[in-house]
């Protein structure tokens, strides 16, 4: 074997780069950066946004089940639902306590209407 060739190459490989020429090493025009994977349906600030309208609507609380998609990106951008909400300027907690009022609220009034519909 002559002395170009590295250990463990095959003298095949070797063939075909003699019959294609020496290597163009001149730079070429740089590739832009890009993610690997899926790219993102919704860029962090539309995910806030989307927030502040489910929170503008009184949404919140049940956002997991009427808008899994929204509940979802948000969770993997920060973390968590508290995370996300705190991102917005939204108080967790307060938030969180007020939604589940109104749930109370809407609960006490429908059991109150079947009550009186069926008296």
């Amino acid at each position: 074997m002559s002395s170009t060739l590295r250990e463990g190459a095959s003298p095949r490989a070797y063939a075909l780069a003699r019959d294609r020429g020496p290597l163009d090493l001149a730079p070429s025009a740089p590739r832009p950066a890009r993610r690997r994977g899926r790219p993102p349906l919704a860029t962090p600030q539309e995910v806030l946004g989307q927030i502040l309208e489910a929170h503008a609507r009184g949404e919140l609380f049940r956002v997991h089940l009427d808008q899994p998609a929204l509940y979802a990106r948000a969770r993997r951008l920060w973390g968590s639902w508290a995370g996300a909400l705190h991102a917005a300027g939204l108080d967790y907690e307060l938030t969180m306590v007020e939604s589940r009022r109104r749930a109370l609220d809407t609960r006490r009034r429908k059991a109150g209407e079947r009550a009186s519909r069926a008296s």
